[in-house]
Formats: C-alpha cells, structure tokens, sequence
C-alpha cells in the first residue's frame, strides 16, 4: 500500500491505495481517502507522506521478484507460465527497453534530435518518450496518470520530471515525426533483416476527439476573445464593444484570419463523416502505410472534414522519398480505386493492387468476365500459402484469368487563366477475375436475405423514401418507376421486385475482381502475378488489425488534446507502441507462438531456453 495524491476540482486529496490483481489486470484499490492537503495541518500532512518508505519496499520486492523471473526465464527448459511483460511485478519497462534499444535503437536518435536540432536543457526526451510508449504498450491510460504513476515501475526513466515536460515531449514528438519514423523502419529493417517490402498496404481512418469544439470553431471564439480584450485594455465601454464585433469591419477582420489560418492548416480537429459513427464529435483523420509484416512506414494526419482521396498520391511520394523503395505494389480496398491515384503511382513507376467492384462493368467487360474462354487454376504444389488460400469447397483451387484493362475517367483543373477544365485520365493495367464456388454459395445467401427483405416491404406496402439505394432497397420498384413518371408522394410504395437487377446479381455470384499493375522492371509470369495480386489483396486486413490495436488496445482514441502538435505527438506514441508490439509479435511468430497484439501484454507465453536467438537475447 501507498499514498496516492490526486488532484480533483481544483483541489489536491490524498488516499490510501493498494494493487490487486484481477484476471490478470492490475487494478489500484482505494483503502481509505485520507482528506484533503490544504485542510490538514503541516504536521499531518508531513505523517501521511513519510508513507512512501512503504512503497520502497514494495520496490525492492519487485526488483527481487523480476531478478528471480529472468534468471528463471534463462535457465528453464520448461514454458514458464508468467505475463510477458510482467505488470504485476512492475519490470515490463525493461524487457521493452530491450526491443527499444536494440531493434529500434532510438535512445541514439532522440538524443541525436534533441542535442542538435533543440534548445532543450530540463530533461532527456529520450527518457520521457520512452516511458509514454512502454506504458501505452502495458497499460493505456491517460498522460496524467502515466506521469502519476511512474514511481510504481522498477525502470522507472521519467525521473524527477515535471508533468508540463511530457506534453513538451509530445510536441517533440511531431516535430520530428518524419525522421523518428525514417529511422525507426530502418533499423528494424537491418536489425531483423526484412529486406525491402515488396507489398505496402495502404489505408485511411478517422478518430474523434472528447472536446466540445472543433478547430474553427475554437479559433473563432478565441479570435473574438482576443480581440474583446484588446479593446477593452484601449478603454472601450462594453457598448462600444459589442457594437464593434457585431459590425462588419469585424465580420471583415474575423474572415481574412480564418482564411489565413486555413491557408496554416490549423484547422485539423474538423467535423465529419466517421467511420465509427461519432457525427457529433470532431475528427481527425490518418492515413497508414505498412510492408508486408505489418510494420508501420509511414503515417499522416489529415483533416477530419476531408477526403481521403488525396493521401495516397502524398503516401506514395513520402516512400520514395524516405526509403527510395522503386519495386513494390501498393495495395489499397476499392474506395481508394480511382484513375488519378493509379496513374499516379504509374507514373512513380510503382505497381498497385486494388479491388474493383463486378457489380460496376460495362457490357463488354461483363461478357469477357462471363466467358468460358481463358480460366486457368493455380499450381497449389508451388505455393503452400496459395494452396491454404484458394483452396475451394470442393477440394479444387479456384479459377482465374488475366485480361487488359483500361480504367478512365475525368478530372477538373485549373489551367493559368483561372479557367475550370477537364482532362481524361486513362490507366492500362490488368485485371484478374477470380470465381470460387465457396464464394457463389456465400453470395448467393446474401441475395436470397436481401430477396426476401425486398418483398416484406412489398407485402407491406412500404413508402420508398429513397427507392435507389443499396441492399435490398435497389431489388424493389415502386409505382412510379413502373408508370416512368413522378408524382404524388403516394407513386413510391414498394410494389415489385426488380426481377432484372436479381438477375443480374445472381449472374455474377461467386466472381471477383483486381485491378493491377506490376512495377516498372518487375519480370513476373501470369501465375506468379496471379499468387501476388491474391496474396496482396488478402493481406490487407493487416492494416485494418493495426487500426484496430491503436484505436482499441492503445486507446489512439478517444483524444482529449487540443493542440495539433501534441495531438500528432500522441499518434506518435501510439504508432511507436505498435510497431513494439509488431517486433515482439514477429520475433514470437519465428519461435511458433502466435500471439495477437491486444494480448501481448498480458497472455502467458512459454519461453524457451532453444528458442530463436533474436527472443533468446532479450
């Protein structure tokens, strides 16, 4: 047990607490609240606080206990059943210490940036930024309670710190967030000899912030403030005031500073649509570019008001830059399969593989998709992972063919003479149609489900409020799409299935598609392009695994940050914790123990003495 001071409506309390453990989880219990410090006496007070002496010793049997766990861990040939990272003994900083020095080796480059690039002298960023990750990677908790519980940890580097330095750390953070991660994949690279990634998954979300307020609207009301406070130190009434701001001089004044501050980009913290459904909270969005064993390269934040369209064409510039990566597929889901992205990395000389959706074909495309001529089924003797892949409900692999492809489509610039303009953007690539009988049955489940929706709504005479829209909406036709007219409200009550458009999809039940292009120099048979172009594809819910670590395992969201700089700051602790995660989950995978990300922390893991040397050396 302990003292704990906590801070609470501008007040200071002490209470007594202990750590119990519960499924596995540390848990902090409070004993007794012993008041609060500005109503106690001196002498009291100074009694309460000569408490810590027990905490020392709650220390010193940590040190002791982990002493024994590694010497345990180094000599055992038996799994030692313990926490990986050990919370409740307190010594996880040390064994993450380890992935953070040797395979990261990011003490050197921190204290590189700081020395050279800073002016800071009060504390070692180093030191700070580390302790926030490890404790991101252990337990998520807030940055205040990080800072308030450092004293429980063995490895404790935060030292004598303030709290005011651990949002400066942030800042640092972002400030340097291209070159920490440039570094950060490069000695991973070298340290476990990755080579360079032939697959770099692409992917966007948002995540929303716990504040009221989003960028603008802040930057207006504090405009306003600003200036209300300059007037009244000129002498101005509250009348004068008021008149002012509501005049159009200031209307004037407040526009040119929001167009200036757009122009900054400090409107990040924005409204718009989540992927989580949180409309009403601000958002902020991220993009994510990962090689093929799912180690972050790359990451941007963007406004949450904006499209994700745009970031790809920035991600793909960013890697050449950074890694001078010339040979590799950007891979990407359909929502980002547009011609000016793909031409885009053409031009970069980069290949891309993309979903494309069959549903969305011109006739001629839908016939050359339907026709028997051409398929051919993979040599699953060559590729084991193909084999597991594509191995179908009737024990044979599934078909597939190559065609050409051309995708098109227009764009509007603006040319010298501020005049709108279009330009036709065209994209020759290939495509590849894939048909899987396990796939048929599946989707034609899913038409059978959506059939039978679409004719409760007839049965019913249900009121189509939007006749044209998706899932079993679009498998309906009202009165007025009979009778070719629009009139009366009544004209959209459900009446009949639309038999064509079932027919269609029926038509199409168990195909699929890929858009892809190979990088420039590449040689690559049909075959081997069909495994990469499948394998890439269904590696891409590796991302959506990492955006699912850091929103959920290292709590990425919900933000309650206002400033930009640490709200990119806290993605950074957040991208850094996961590429910890990553490295001992691959070095876990070389020794046959497959663990998940969320469970790292936590689960049992058997460690053995014979086990790989990158694990052995921890």
């Amino acid at each position: 047990m302990y003292i704990k001071r906590t801070k609470s409506k501008g007040h200071e309390y002490l209470y007594l607490v202990e750590e119990v453990y519960a499924q596995g989880r540390k848990q902090i219990k409070t004993v007794k609240a012993l008041g609060r410090v500005d109503q106690m006496s001196p002498e009291q007070l100074q009694s309460l606080l000569d408490q810590p002496l027990d905490q020392r010793k709650l220390q010193m049997s940590k040190m002791a206990q982990a002493a024994e766990f590694v010497t345990h861990m180094q000599q055992s040939q038996e799994p030692l059943e313990q926490s990986l990272f050990g919370l409740h003994l307190g010594y996880g900083h040390l064994i993450a210490w380890q992935v953070w020095s040797r395979y990261l080796n990011l003490p050197y480059q921190l204290d590189y940036l700081q020395k050279n690039y800073t002016d800071i002298t009060a504390y070692k960023a180093s030191n700070i930024v580390f302790s926030l990750v490890a404790s991101k990677m252990m337990q998520p908790a807030s940055y205040l309670s990080t800072f308030d519980n450092r004293l429980t940890l063995i490895a404790n580097r935060m030292g004598n710190s303030e709290l005011r330095y651990v949002y400066d750390a942030l800042g640092f953070l972002s400030r340097f967030k291209d070159r920490i991660m440039e570094s950060v994949y490069r000695n991973l690279s070298k340290s476990m000899e990755l080579g360079k990634p032939l697959l770099l998954f692409f992917d966007c979300t948002n995540f929303y912030f716990e504040v009221t307020y989003d960028s603008r609207e802040e930057f207006i009301m504090d405009f306003r403030n600003d200036r209300t406070l300059q007037l009244m130190n000129e002498g101005k009434g509250p009348e004068e005031i008021t008149s002012f701001l509501n005049s159009p001089d200031f209307s004037a004044e407040l526009q040119a500073a929001i167009h200036r501050a757009e122009e900054q980009g400090l409107f990040v913290r924005m409204r718009g649509p989540s992927k989580e459904g949180r409309y009403a909270q601000p958002l902020m969005g991220m993009s994510l570019v990962i090689d093929e064993h799912g180690f972050p390269l790359d990451f941007e934040v963007f406004p949450g008001n904006e499209s994700e369209y745009g970031y790809l064409p920035k991600a793909v510039q960013s890697i050449k830059d950074k890694y001078h990566i010339t040979q590799a597929y950007y891979v990407a889901d359909r929502g980002l399969n547009s011609s000016a992205n793909l031409d885009f990395i053409r031009q970069n000389k980069m290949g891309f593989i993309v979903a494309q959706k069959v549903s969305q074909q011109t006739k001629a495309q839908r016939s050359e998709m339907l026709s028997d001529e051409g398929w051919k089924t993979l040599d699953l003797s060559k590729d084991l992972w193909a084999a597991s892949l594509v191995q179908d409900v009737d024990g044979c692999s599934y078909r597939y063919k190559i065609c050409d492809y051309q995708k098109q489509s227009f764009v509007h610039y603006t040319d010298a003479d501020g005049q709108t303009k279009r330009r036709k953007i065209v994209v020759d690539c290939k495509i590849i149609y894939t048909f899987s009988k396990k796939r048929k049955r599946r989707d034609e489940l899913v038409i059978e489900t959506l059939t039978a929706k679409a004719q409760e709504a007839i049965d019913a005479g249900r009121l189509m409020s939007n006749p044209n829209g998706s899932g079993w909406r679009s498998l309906v036709l009202t009165e007025a799409e009979q009778a070719g007219a629009k009139k009366d409200k009544d004209m959209y009550r459900a009446c009949s299935l639309n038999k064509a458009k079932i027919d269609k999809l029926k038509e199409i039940a168990g195909y699929a598609a890929l858009v892809f292009l190979p990088p420039a120099g590449l040689e690559n048979t049909e075959e081997s392009m069909a495994i990469t172009a499948q394998k890439g594809y269904k590696h891409l819910v590796s991302i959506e695994a990492n955006f699912r670590a850091m929103k959920s395992d290292l709590q990425l969201r919900p933000v309650f940050l206002k400033r930009t700089d640490r709200t990119i700051g806290h993605c950074m602790v957040c991208m850094l914790s996961l590429t910890m995660l990553k490295t001992i989950q691959y070095n876990l995978r070389q020794i046959g123990e497959d663990v998940s990300l969320g469970k790292i922390p936590t689960c049992a893991v058997g460690c053995h003495n014979q086990a790989a040397q990158p694990m052995s050396a921890w």
